[in-house]
């Protein structure tokens, strides 16, 4: 009987050993993740998850702070009927749930509620999960990070989540697809055959002003009008060269005439001492007081002037009859004289002795 309880006992111990060592080596492969604290979370993603799987890293910024624990249809994980009107809008929709190490999240601080308001409060500020690309290799992970809250806003769903709902963000990919559609779109919608008419429009008339410019700058007008314009250019340089020297003449003989000033202001200062200056100033005033004198005299003189004129335009009306015969008169006396004096030169005896007495009849 006791070598039959010897080999139990040996069984017993190699169970026993063969059990610490897959419970050591889980803990060293697991990397501590059987003791470590997680929480679940959930999010909906509106296209497609290729290349992601279960046991996909999550990663913040680069640093894996949990994995991917389930991928399914939203219907099917809340178990949505085609007669339910909320499935629509989920048969459109994966879950994807993932467990995340609460001490890369709060530093393990937190726990239940007050876990879920650091999350809400995370979510506010902009905190999104979206697909990303691992290179070439085509597998793929969750990325969380941070984005614009007001333009990637949470989605409304009409059913009650099972686990905290994280937003989602569309992806790069996603982004850049839906752009080069958007374009796609444009160019359908645009009139190309139109644009290329114009287009050939358009480069008719550049070709045809290209010609117009290239015959009006070969022109000999335009060629004499460059040549005009050198040349001006040429006599500009000259005379800006030519004033430059005379300024620089200029600011010499300003200085020599300053110089000058100075000097006679000085010179007038010892020549005019206070006694003179003094004298000079009286006789100043004294000037002054006379022709104060005048001024107030002007009135009278002028209007004994106006006085003296208005007689003397009465005196001309009245003596211009008078006037002009006295000037016919004088005409006539002038007329007289020339005859005379025209008679004394053909017939001077005339003059002194007059007309012959007539011959007496017999």
């Amino acid at each position: 009987m006791a070598a039959p309880s010897r080999n139990y006992f040996r069984v017993g111990l190699f169970v026993f050993g063969a059990l610490l060592l897959i419970i050591a080596g889980i803990i060293v492969l697991g990397g501590g993740t059987v003791f470590q604290k997680t929480i679940t979370l959930e999010t909906y993603v509106e296209e497609s998850v290729q290349g992601l799987d279960v046991g996909s890293a999550v990663r913040y910024r680069g640093v894996k702070v949990g994995a991917v624990s389930q991928i399914t249809f939203v219907g099917t994980a809340y178990k949505l009927t085609p007669d339910d009107p909320r499935y629509f809008q989920a048969g459109q929709l994966v879950a994807v749930r993932m467990r995340l190490d609460v001490d890369a999240i709060a530093g393990g601080q937190a726990s239940g509620q007050e876990l879920e308001g650091i999350m809400r409060r995370l979510v506010t500020n902009g905190l999104r999960v979206r697909l990303a690309s691992q290179g070439v290799t085509g597998t793929s992970y969750l990325e969380v990070d941070y984005v614009p809250p007001e333009r990637n806003p949470a989605l409304q769903i009409s059913w009650t989540p099972d686990f905290f709902y994280l937003p989602s963000a569309p992806s790069v990919i996603s982004r850049l697809s839906s752009a080069v559609e958007q374009v796609f779109t444009r160019l359908e919608e645009a009139d190309l055959e139109k644009v290329v008419v114009e287009t050939g429009l358009l480069l008719s008339e550049l070709r045809e002003t290209n010609r117009r410019v290239q015959v009006l700058v070969g022109g000999e007008k335009v060629t004499a009008a460059l040549s005009d314009v050198a040349e001006s250019a040429k006599h500009i340089r000259s005379l800006a060269a030519s004033a430059d020297d005379t300024v620089g003449h200029v600011m010499v003989d300003l200085r020599e005439i300053t110089m000058r000033l100075n000097t006679f202001s000085q010179e007038i200062a010892t020549q005019f001492n206070g006694a003179t200056m003094r004298a000079i100033a009286q006789g100043v005033r004294d000037t002054v007081a006379d022709l104060r004198t005048s001024v107030a005299a002007l009135p009278d003189m002028v209007a004994t002037a106006g006085r003296t004129t208005r007689r003397a335009d009465s005196i001309l009306a009245t003596g211009q009859q008078d006037l002009e015969g006295l000037l016919v008169n004088l005409a006539a006396i002038s007329q007289n004289l020339r005859e005379l004096t025209e008679t004394a030169k053909r017939y001077p005896s005339q003059l002194l002795f007059g007309q012959p007495p007539r011959r007496s009849e017999p």
